[in-house]
C-alpha cells in the first residue's frame, strides 16, 4: 500500500500513490477521506477504518438520494396542485352560466359544475396520494396525471 497523498485538485481531496507530496496521518486507500489543511494532510474520518469510511459513504449517499427523491415529490405534487387549480378556474364560466341559468329557470346546474369541480379535487388528491408511494426518480418522471 502506498503511504503517500498528493492534492492535484487544490486542498480538496487526496490521490494516492507512490508518488504523492505527503504522508498519510493512516494507513488507507481511500484519497477521498484526506484533505490538505495549513499544508497538513487531515483525516476526515479520524479514528475509523476505511471499512467504516465506505459504510458512512453509503449512508450519506443512501440520505442524500432519499432528500433528492422527496424533493422531487414535492415538486410534482406542486405541479399537480396547480394544474388541478388550474382545471377548476377553467369552470369559472360554468358556473356564472350555471347561476344565471338557476336563477332565470329554476334548474340545479350549477351542483352539476360544483361536481365537475369535486372530480378534478378528488383526482388531484388520489394523484398526490400515488406520488408519496413513488420510489424512484424514474418512476417521478414517469408519472403522469
Amino acid at each position: 500500500m502506498a503511504g503517500k497523498i498528493s492534492f492535484p485538485h487544490g486542498n480538496d481531496w487526496g490521490v494516492i500513490g507512490p508518488e504523492g507530496d505527503h504522508d498519510l496521518p493512516v494507513d488507507s486507500t481511500l484519497g477521498h477521506r484526506f484533505h490538505l489543511v495549513d499544508g497538513e494532510v487531515v483525516d476526515r474520518y479520524d479514528g475509523v477504518t476505511d471499512d467504516e469510511v465506505r459504510g458512512l459513504d453509503a449512508e450519506r449517499v443512501a440520505e442524500r438520494q432519499a432528500e433528492e427523491l422527496q424533493a422531487a415529490r414535492t415538486a410534482l405534487v406542486r405541479r399537480v396542485k396547480t394544474e388541478a387549480a388550474q382545471r377548476i378556474a377553467t369552470l369559472d364560466w360554468k358556473v356564472e352560466r350555471a347561476r344565471e341559468r338557476d336563477a332565470l329557470n329554476g334548474t340545479k346546474t350549477l351542483q352539476e359544475v360544483y361536481a365537475e369541480r369535486e372530480i378534478i379535487r378528488r383526482a388531484s388528491n388520489e394523484a398526490e396520494a400515488a406520488i408519496a408511494k413513488l420510489t424512484s426518480q424514474e418512476e417521478i418522471l414517469a408519472f403522469s396525471w
